[in-house]
């Protein structure tokens, strides 16, 4: 299932099938290329792995450290961590035709950045000669948003990066108000935002059984949410005594990711999540994008006064992407991890 190229950024998982709830980001840059070409820190075959409900998983670090070939003994996790981490770069960079020899870490980073872009470049038709790594990214973006646009009937003729992202999400949001019987007619963005966002959570809240009589939409949202959550735990055999709804969400995130890699013939046996999202990617990318989807864990929409944040909840670092709160109301939802 192919994904929008400005990320999960218009309600496209509105609470269907999913958790989040996402409108129109403020993205920066927000693109589905950042899925293959800025993982240059964050994806090394299972770097940032380590981490189980917020602490580090010492067992998957000391597996990995040892697979390796790093010595262990008298080593912190914060020490082992650095040195898997140069050792996945420097794996990487092999891996890429990268020579490595006399070469610092920050150098292999860089030289592996650009030769990502360059592979992610020539898929698309575009020359890589004499160009460093920004501007390829620059170019990449625009190829993207422009097959974006073509794909949703928007015209590309003489648009930069940031008319192309304002029209692309205008066509999109203009579709979904369409499908919930929204007119669009003398709506700014803001306010059709808003609209979409209010009349989708209404929905999901009703589908659920859920009332709103008398409730802020962003209360109805947080029920929504947790109902979703709670549901899926049911399904999944996780048991929520004790626990915050989101120690809930993310053991049903992991307990995906591992029906995933079940379903793709990946054995998911003394292996880290991050490293079974890696396989998941390398064997279905399409299946990775449309998992994380359906667990952009929160509720990412427009609440009052400002625009919400980027679909994927996770930085798309390589065009400058991120996290943007919103203002007004959404300012409380990330309390919630919302």
């Amino acid at each position: 299932m192919k994904k929008s190229v400005l990320g999960l950024t218009v309600a496209g998982v509105l609470l269907l099938g999913g958790y989040a709830t996402t409108t129109f980001a403020d993205d920066e840059g927000t693109t589905s290329t950042g899925s293959k070409v800025e993982n240059v820190m964050m994806g090394f075959k299972g770097m940032f792995g380590f981490r189980h409900k917020g602490n580090i998983d010492s067992e998957a670090l000391l597996a990995k450290a040892k697979d390796l070939g790093i010595k262990i003994s008298g080593k912190d996790a914060e020490a082992l961590m650095q040195e898997i981490q140069e050792a996945l770069i420097k794996q990487e960079a092999k891996d890429l035709g990268i020579k490595t020899t006399d070469k610092d870490i920050d150098t292999l980073v860089q030289e592996v950045q650009l030769a990502k872009l360059q592979e992610e470049a020539k898929s698309l038709d575009i020359k890589t000669d004499g160009k460093d790594a920004q501007t390829l990214g620059q170019e990449i973006l625009l190829a993207e948003l422009q097959k974006e646009a073509n794909e949703l009937g928007v015209t590309i003729d003489d648009k930069d990066v940031d008319t192309l992202k304002q029209d692309i999400r205008q066509a999109e949001l203009n579709k979904k108000a369409k499908e919930l019987g929204i007119t669009t007619d003398g709506k700014d963005l803001t306010t059709l935002s808003q609209e979409v966002y209010t009349a989708t959570v209404n929905k999901e809240a009703k589908d659920l059984g859920i009332s709103v009589e008398g409730k802020e939409i962003n209360e109805v949202a947080q029920e929504v949410y947790k109902a979703k959550v709670k549901a899926d735990a049911k399904e999944y055999n996780i048991t929520i005594d004790g626990k915050t709804i989101q120690q809930i969400a993310e053991e049903v995130r992991e307990q995906k990711i591992v029906k995933v890699a079940k379903d793709l013939g990946i054995t998911t046996t003394d292996k880290s999540t991050q490293e079974l999202m890696e396989e998941i990617k390398e064997k279905d990318s399409a299946k990775l994008e449309e998992l994380l989807g359906e667990n952009t864990f929160g509720m990412l929409g427009m609440g009052k006064g400002g625009r919400g944040m980027s679909g994927f909840g996770h930085k798309r670092g390589g065009h400058g992407g991120g996290m943007h709160q919103s203002n007004g109301e959404m300012g409380n939802m990330s309390k919630m991890g919302l």
